[in-house]
């Protein structure tokens, strides 16, 4: 089965891409088993639980983080630190994937750089401490993210929407990350991300939508949709010129390894 390892289920009801039970449906209906519900906010973290609960049934998994274009201190951190714990005490502890999505945009800088590393440091260090996966956004900042998760590795988790070159994808797999590449991989003038994607030993991949962003042909222009990861799917065997049940079959592998490690 298909597996979209990053979507923001939450974003897409509230802008209108599609309700919920009709993203639901299309997973089913596009034989995708699992997608994992990304929290950006302290405002969606318990929403994706909840969700995550509620949909157990359709392989829903959920994290919680902040994201680095939103705004944190130390209380919104700490109030992180405490949900994480109770996630992991509390019912459906087994749904929760990890921290994040966590990192560094130096491309919107909504956030000073400043408060953005001190977020990142902080959500790697509580990822290492409970023993889960850390989910992690770079744009136009990968030096910097690579040197302060260098200090915390080796590291286990993903580099969602990988955006550097075949360079930095070994430095991420160095780090101990999975490489995980979204819609924009589909993209032709994308060549950059096309060069990193055949680098990527198949047993450090994850596919994924970022839905509703980042829509792969043939729907970009579109809102994106957790159904549609298919298509990153078909593009990315296509381009390795790897038989796509193979694809299906090793990334099921790599998120089921990524998952048992967890120690929460």
């Amino acid at each position: 089965m298909y597996i979209d390892t990053h979507a923001h289920f939450d974003i897409c009801i509230e802008e209108g891409v599609a309700t919920e039970q009709t993203l639901i449906d299309e997973l089913a209906a596009s034989d995708i088993g699992r997608a994992v519900q990304i929290s950006i906010d302290e405002d969606g973290f318990a929403w994706s639980r909840d969700f995550a609960r509620r949909r157990r049934d359709r392989g829903v998994l959920f994290t919680a983080g902040i994201h680095p274009s939103s705004q944190s201190d130390d209380a919104k951190l700490g109030r992180l630190s405490a949900f994480l714990d109770d996630s992991l005490a509390g019912d459906g502890a087994d749904l929760l994937l990890g921290v994040g999505e966590t990192g560094l945009d130096f491309y919107r800088m909504r956030q000073p750089r400043d408060a953005q590393e001190r977020s990142f440091e902080f959500q790697l260090g509580a990822a290492k401490r409970r023993g889960l996966p850390v989910i992690v956004h770079i744009r136009d900042a990968m030096d910097e993210g690579i040197a302060i998760m260098t200090r915390f590795a080796p590291l286990t988790g993903i580099m969602h929407c990988f955006s550097g070159d075949s360079a930095a994808a070994r430095r991420v797999i160095d780090l101990g990350l999975l490489v995980s590449f979204a819609g924009n991989l589909t993209y032709p003038k994308a060549t950059q991300l096309h060069d990193a994607a055949r680098y990527v030993p198949l047993d450090r991949l994850l596919l994924e939508t970022d839905a509703p962003f980042l829509t792969p042909v043939p729907y970009r222009g579109k809102p994106n949709r957790p159904a549609f990861v298919t298509h990153t799917y078909a593009f990315f065997a296509t381009m390795r010129k790897e038989p796509l049940a193979n694809v299906i079959d090793t990334i099921e592998q790599n998120f089921d390894t990524l998952i048992a490690g967890r120690r929460g």
